[in-house]
Order: C-alpha cells, then structure tokens, then sequence
C-alpha cells in the first residue's frame, strides 16, 4: 500500500469512528443508566485502541522493557529465531506462508548471520497446518536469506514460547550451550527473554520490529485513527495477559 493509500484509508477509518461515536452519544444524549455508560465507554474505548498515541504507550510499556543488543559478541554460541505468525493462501501459492511478523525475525536474524554473529540458527515452532511446520517455514525464509542450510538447526515442536524454551534446551544442552542470542520481536521479547533465562540460559537479546519508533509526532500520527493501531494494542495485551499467566503457573 502507496503512503498516500494509507493516508486515505485511515481518513477514512478516522471518520468513520468519530462519526459512530458522535451518532451513539447522540442517540442516547436523553437516556441514562448503566447500559449507556457502557455504550458510551465502549466507544471511548474503540476510538482509543484506534488511536496511534494510546496503541504506541501500550506497546511501549513492553518495547521500552527491551534491551539493546550489544555491538559485538560476548561469547554467543547459537541464536535462537522464535516463530511469529502465519497466512494460509490458495495454489498456485505455497499452501502455508509466513506473515509478517515470522518474517521480520527471520530476516533480522540472517541480517545478524551476514554481520558477524556466524553461528547456528535454531528456528523454533511447530505445527503450523497443512502439513507444515513452522521451523521449515522459517528454515525456508533463511536460506533465500543466504544463511547456509548446513547452519540451521530446527526445533519443529513447541506450540508457545515457554515450550521453545524447553525444547530448545533440549537440543543446546547436551552441547554445554549456555549463552545464546535470542531474536524476536521488541514488544515479545521481556517476556521471551525471561522465559529462557528459566530455562536455565544466558540470554543476549536481539529485538527487531520496533513498532514504537514509527511513532514521529506528526499531525497524522495524533489526528488519524486506524485499524492497525488497535492490532498494535492487541498484540500488547496479549503478551501482558501471557506474562501474567505465565507467572501465576510459575514458569516465570
């Protein structure tokens, strides 16, 4: 999508947000009672989690929890690549393909391969459908990256990022693999990164995909509203209510 495409379609989802609320409270200006202040509060809620301001501080209080990934390597004898997402699609297209988040991580790690962090590449997660799984998927995406085949080392088993941890170990372990560069995502990685170290790693951390940093105070960036903003506070949930979860079973 053109920049000038998704100025458009967020004009528009700007107007179309603003202009539900307007009709809602209006709807209800004469009413009151719980049920309103619900409403109301719903929509107060949808145009937050549309706004980029809001879905930036939600994915802050987790990217700013990651840290910056050191210049040169202290000692990293493997990296390990946590999947992300995937897309399923029709022929003549391959049946299962990655979306954009397995993606990134994939490429920030063949990027780490071709600049100094040679070593094996341990690429996590399991089934994916279809016959596929995500760790050839993501073996897939390395090799057209450049990393050599003969480097890729996959964990085709864990459903979940604690499960990578342990499985990962499994396979690092009887080698005397302690320390290892861990590649996910920024707003993935606090809680990535604590999982591993439970499970009895050292962990270097390599983020990628800051999503905080598009953020530029642009007149844009506080007056327009999108349905991107609120995957942004999805994915942001989502990793708090797993950290929580986490920690409630004691696996942090």
């Amino acid at each position: 999508m053109s920049a000038l495409s998704a100025l458009r379609y967020a004009a528009l989802t700007t107007f179309l947000v603003l202009f539900l609320l307007g009709l809602g409270l209006w709807r209800q200006r004469r009413e009151s009672g719980l049920g309103i202040w619900l409403l109301r509060g719903g929509w107060i809620v949808l145009f937050l989690i549309s706004w980029y301001p809001f879905a930036a501080l939600m994915m802050g209080t987790l990217e700013w929890q990651s840290p910056v990934r050191p210049g040169s390597n202290p000692g990293v004898r493997a990296m390990v690549v946590l999947s992300g997402g995937l897309r399923f699609s029709e022929p003549p297209e391959p049946a299962v393909m990655e979306d954009f988040t397995t993606g990134i991580r994939c490429r920030h790690a063949a990027w780490l391969y071709s600049h100094g962090w040679q070593m094996p590449v341990i690429v996590s997660g399991g089934d994916a459908g279809r016959g596929m799984t995500y760790a050839r998927l993501m073996e897939a995406i390395l090799r057209k990256e450049g990393v050599p085949a003969e480097a890729i080392w996959k964990e085709d088993a864990a459903s979940s990022t604690y499960e990578s941890a342990q499985y990962v170990r499994r396979i690092l372990q009887p080698m005397g693999i302690r320390r290892i560069l861990l590649v996910t995502e920024a707003y993935h990685m606090p809680r990535a990164a604590a999982l591993f170290r439970r499970a009895g790693f050292d962990v270097v951390a390599s983020p990628c995909s800051y999503r905080t940093k598009e953020f530029r105070g642009d007149w844009q960036d506080w007056l327009l509203l999108s349905p991107r903003y609120s995957s942004m506070c999805e994915g942001a949930l989502h990793e708090w209510l797993a950290f929580i979860w986490s920690k409630a079973r004691g696996r942090l």
